[in-house]
């Protein structure tokens, strides 16, 4: 075996290199969101959101929606847009000690929490993304970060329409 290695020592180096390099790539291609939830959209969808304007005080609501609903079509529509990707050093980083938190707040931040269920209510999943510390998207299911290009605008614009539906579904526009 020692002397296989010796004789093709570089050529096992350069292969493992390439299958590196071709995981990662695989690893840091686009999402969407129905590649999050598993390829096909979930039958119930809930979610959480916190707009940042009245920090330090707590404001939060929920939606909930069924497959068909409109509103869901709705948020998945404006969802399909948002292309996530993974950082391939997040496998290795995630044992690292975390970075400090953030504590600045601003006003039109939010954090907002997808929760998606099977059609027996079974729990999926989840994905967030949380603006007010981390200034990033996650994926739950094993907490890895994701990143969205311009992910701070597209988070505001996306929290901003989740609130503005919760308030149209209790009357409070």
């Amino acid at each position: 075996m020692k002397a296989f290695w010796q004789a093709h020592k570089k050529a096992l180096r350069r292969g493992l290199l390439v299958l590196l390099l071709v995981w990662a790539v695989w690893y840091a291609r686009p999402l969407d969101v129905y590649d999050l939830m598993g390829g096909e959209p979930p039958e119930y969808l809930q979610i959480s959101i916190f707009p940042q304007f009245q920090f330090p005080e707590v404001l939060n609501d929920s939606l909930v929606f069924a497959a068909g609903d409109p509103e869901m079509d709705a948020v998945l529509e404006r969802m399909e847009d948002i292309r996530f990707h993974r950082n391939p050093l997040e496998v290795v980083l995630q044992f690292l000690p975390q970075g400090t938190r953030t504590t600045e707040v601003h006003p039109e931040d939010y954090r907002v929490h997808f929760y998606y269920y099977d059609e027996q209510s079974q729990f999926l999943g989840s994905f967030s993304f949380d603006l007010t510390y981390w200034r990033r998207w996650n994926f739950q299911q094993r907490d890895l970060p994701l990143y969205v290009l311009h992910g701070q605008e597209k988070g505001r614009e996306l929290g901003a329409f989740l609130w503005e539906m919760t308030r149209v579904n209790y009357g409070l526009t």
